[in-house]
């Protein structure tokens, strides 16, 4: 593993040092980058949970950083947040216009492996999530790699799934919690069913997830009057599909204006597996 800089000391609040950095390894004669933020407080007698946070097609680790402001939720709890950079700026998740046919999946076991063994993380809290292009990869990541993440989020990412990702996700031996946010007047990614790359849209997640998970129950609520909260969940089971509707929401992270911050109900939902 090689370190493209040195480390960056950030200032949180008043007791919290961060260490940030940018690694390098190589996958399949490739060399690909993460940017890590680590918590001071990890340590071996208190591992770090760590949230892997892809970004959308076209963007970058850094703008995902920014972007999403997840270490502002994340650090202060001692969480660790990783930054992935994809290929050519996208994620191999098997549609017509991701423009990458790398092994991300393997690029990102490698990479959460290489930082278990580099930091103090808690191996059975690893969760992924991103938004659109890497919102449909933690998708593709619910299927190839739950072995080693317990959860997952997608903002404004549907779920593409081929006869290959159907067999992975039926020879997985255990749930699958999901939570996922999006906008009714999403432009880029479809809320609404027919999707234009053969992705199955929120309405068709839940269908399947909810089989898959046998997950017989359902809650609702508003959060106010554009974000709507619908919980599907099994009384026997703490695996839930959360989904945040949110009626006239756009293709984005989702902030303050809609009266919730996607990053922190992310950790919120991550928490609890």
């Amino acid at each position: 593993m090689n370190n493209i800089y040195i480390y960056i000391l950030i200032a949180i609040g008043s007791f919290n040092i961060v260490s940030a950095q940018w690694f390098t390894i190589d996958h399949d004669g490739v060399l690909r980058s993460y940017y890590l933020s680590m918590p001071s407080i990890s340590n071996e007698n208190n591992p770090s949970p760590l949230i892997i946070n892809l970004h959308g097609y076209g963007g970058n680790a850094t703008q995902q950083l920014y972007y999403s402001q997840m270490n502002e939720f994340a650090l202060e709890q001692n969480i660790a947040v990783v930054y992935p950079q994809g290929n050519f700026n996208s994620w191999n998740v098997y549609t017509f216009w991701d423009n990458n046919n790398s092994d991300d999946v393997g690029f990102i076991e490698k990479m959460i492996d290489t930082i278990i063994n580099e930091f103090d993380i808690d191996s059975d809290r690893v969760y992924a999530c991103g938004m659109s292009n890497g919102g449909y990869m933690s998708y593709r990541l619910a299927c190839d790699l739950s072995d080693k993440i317990a959860a997952f989020g997608s903002v404004t990412g549907n779920f593409m799934i081929n006869t290959l990702d159907i067999d992975d996700c039926n020879q997985q031996n255990r749930e699958i919690p999901i939570i996922h946010f999006h906008g009714t007047n999403d432009g880029v990614v479809n809320y609404y069913p027919p999707s234009f790359d053969g992705s199955f849209t929120i309405s068709e997640s839940i269908n399947y997830w909810a089989e898959y998970n046998n997950l017989t129950n359902q809650n609702f609520e508003s959060l106010n009057s554009f974000v709507d909260i619908y919980t599907y969940y099994n009384v026997s089971s703490n695996t839930k599909f959360v989904h945040f509707k949110i009626t006239g929401g756009g293709h984005e992270w989702f902030g303050d204006i809609w009266g919730f911050q996607t990053s922190e109900e992310l950790l919120n939902f991550f928490l609890d597996y």
